[in-house]
């Protein structure tokens, strides 16, 4: 096995290469990047996620706990730090590096715990309504995905399949955005629009980024 150690926000993450282009991550250097316990995390991970394997370290070989692509993602959605997000963004980033150096891509894992967050963006929109009802949560994803495309240069709303890897890390923060405002909006009886509102935001950072 090949291993490479890389470093986030001053945190030693250890990668090892179980099989050519699948990398795990050590778990407890993820779970310490997360302010998690490395034990508890094991103990709510599904099996097949996870697995042990001898690490050369100060004290000599030990067996360490290691996760795959799923308990990586699995283990960052358990974490309440604000940096959660872009830890994920930046493991995201890293496996596509290494397996790209290694001829392979891999984002299927990537596009089923996009699922995950957006079913977790649902509930919080359930919970932020006071009488939520099935035209709010298309409201939100309609939201998203446009305000997405347009960021992205696209003259027209692309569907959120169809979306590249960056697109929907992207489209996350904008759909979070949504929900917040969607939530805030009914709240206080602001009567913003949405949409308009969402919509200029990214508008202005697509701008910036041409």
């Amino acid at each position: 096995m090949t291993i490479r150690t890389e470093t986030w926000m001053g945190y030693r993450i250890r990668f090892v290469e179980k099989t050519p282009g699948d990398w795990w991550a050590v778990l407890k250097d993820v779970t310490d990047a997360m302010g998690l316990s490395a034990k508890g995390v094991k103990q709510r991970l599904p099996e097949g996620v996870i697995s042990n394997y001898p690490l050369q370290t100060a004290g000599g070989i030990q067996e360490m706990l290691i996760v795959n692509e799923y308990g990586i993602y699995e283990t960052i959605f358990e974490s309440r730090k604000k940096e959660a997000k872009e830890f994920k963004r930046w493991v995201f980033e890293m496996l596509k590096a290494l397996r790209q150096a290694s001829g392979l891509e891999g984002f299927q894992i990537f596009r089923m715990l996009d699922k995950e967050h957006q079913k977790e963006a649902m509930q919080q929109l359930k919970a932020g309504l006071q009488n939520p009802v099935r035209v709010d949560f298309i409201k939100a994803n309609t939201i998203a995905n446009k305000a997405t495309s347009n960021l992205y240069g696209y003259p027209k709303s692309i569907k959120k399949g169809d979306m590249t890897p960056d697109m929907l890390v992207r489209r996350e923060d904008i759909l979070d955005d949504t929900v917040k405002l969607m939530s805030v909006n009914e709240k206080f009886g602001l009567g913003l629009s949405v949409s308009k509102t969402v919509y200029g935001k990214y508008a202005q950072q697509g701008e910036a980024c041409q």
